[in-house]
């Protein structure tokens, strides 16, 4: 086969010249078995009843056709392809999941999306080179590639290695975090996408919206419901909200997931207004602080009228303060105007004026409860 003839942009063209020096049956099968015309593989026993022969009969004929081609003089007709396969693969530590790096390789010939029968095509070439290595998806992991020299044991080790300190660490961490201490307990080379290769592996890893990464069981990464994830984005908001943009920021996160697999469905469930509200009002974590607007109770924020938070402040501060300082203080928690802070405190049933122009709890009446 000369190689000029090779289509080498685009890996099915190039998986179907390849496949030409085999019988015409022989290439049908090879065809319909990897996928390589629809991206649909079909297993043994379908392409066999294609053909009314055993499931075995094909994967016999599948084992000639590699070995005839892995015959021929590859590293000329397919140079190119495996050449960018290594770059890609040595980018990210040696190994990757399966379909990550499919699609890293697709992109890299030109694809914009993945296009027909190119994924199938890919990991066809990838089998026929002996450099690259593929484990199939267990209950633990999903399907990978990795280089020969990087043996499988190691990579399961890692993957536990990570897991277990997550786990030990009992939050989500940033990629920062992690790969600190990544480089001084697993190697000093480890880079960024080598941890994410790991993480893109291991089932019991994940990803939320804001690059935090830690187990799936755990409400930051999968959770339950719309409070759970109505919490978690406030927490990574630098101020209160109201209930109608906590809804739209929850229907706008992670509508296109950057690693699929990382990512748990939970945050691509559309939710209503309604039903944010009404979740808000139930869940303690929450603290209506002005007309629909919630605060964390965990940044300060506390329930109760503006009556009860002057009190809270008074009794805080432990001396008489002036009304402008409660007013800051008030404000810091509360979403309120200054008149409305101003007419509270001159409620002389809880609070005194005092000569010097300070207020202190009218000591005679005890602090309301909500």
């Amino acid at each position: 086969m000369n190689k000029e003839f090779l289509n080498q942009n685009n890996p099915q063209q190039l998986s179907l010249q390849i496949i030409a020096i085999l019988p015409s049956r022989t290439q049908s099968i090879v065809r319909k078995r990897f996928g390589l015309d629809d991206n649909k593989p079909k297993t043994l026993e379908a392409v066999g009843r294609d053909y009314t022969i055993t499931r075995e009969r094909v994967r016999q004929i599948i084992e000639a056709a590699l070995k005839t081609i892995r015959k021929q003089p590859l590293s000329e007709m397919v140079g190119g392809f495996f050449n960018t396969s290594k770059l890609l693969l040595k980018k990210s530590g040696g190994l990757e999941e399966e379909e990550e790096f499919l699609k890293k390789i697709d992109r890299s010939f030109g694809a914009k999306n993945e296009s027909k029968g190119n994924l199938s095509a890919i990991k066809f070439l990838l089998i026929l080179n002996p450099d690259f290595i593929r484990e199939e998806e267990n209950r633990l992991n999903y399907s990978f590639w990795h280089f020969t020299n990087l043996s499988k044991d190691k990579i399961n080790k890692n993957i536990k290695v990570l897991e277990k300190y997550l786990k030990d660490r009992k939050k989500a961490c940033l990629l920062e975090e992690i790969l600190s201490w990544a480089k001084k307990n697993m190697s000093s080379s480890t880079n960024e996408e080598e941890l994410q290769a790991y993480f893109r592996i291991s089932k019991k890893i994940g990803m939320n919206p804001f690059g935090e990464y830690g187990l799936f069981n755990w409400a930051e990464i999968d959770p339950s419901g719309a409070r759970d994830r109505a919490y978690l984005a406030m927490k990574h908001a630098e101020e209160p909200l109201h209930f109608s943009k906590i809804t739209k920021l929850l229907n706008e996160i992670n509508k296109s997931p950057v690693y699929p697999r990382l990512s748990s469905h939970s945050w691509q469930k559309r939710v209503c207004v309604q039903t944010v509200h009404n979740e808000l009002i139930r869940d303690s974590r929450f603290v209506l602080i002005g007309r629909g607007i919630y605060a964390l109770k965990e940044r300060g924020y506390k329930p109760g009228k503006i009556v009860n938070v002057i009190q809270d402040v008074l009794k805080e501060a432990g001396k008489p303060l002036k009304q402008e300082e409660i007013i800051k203080e008030v404000k810091n928690r509360r979403m309120a105007k200054d008149n409305t802070i101003i007419l509270n405190l001159h409620n002389k049933k809880y609070f005194k004026k005092l000569p010097n122009k300070c207020y202190t709890l009218v000591k005679s009446y005890k602090i309301l409860e909500v």
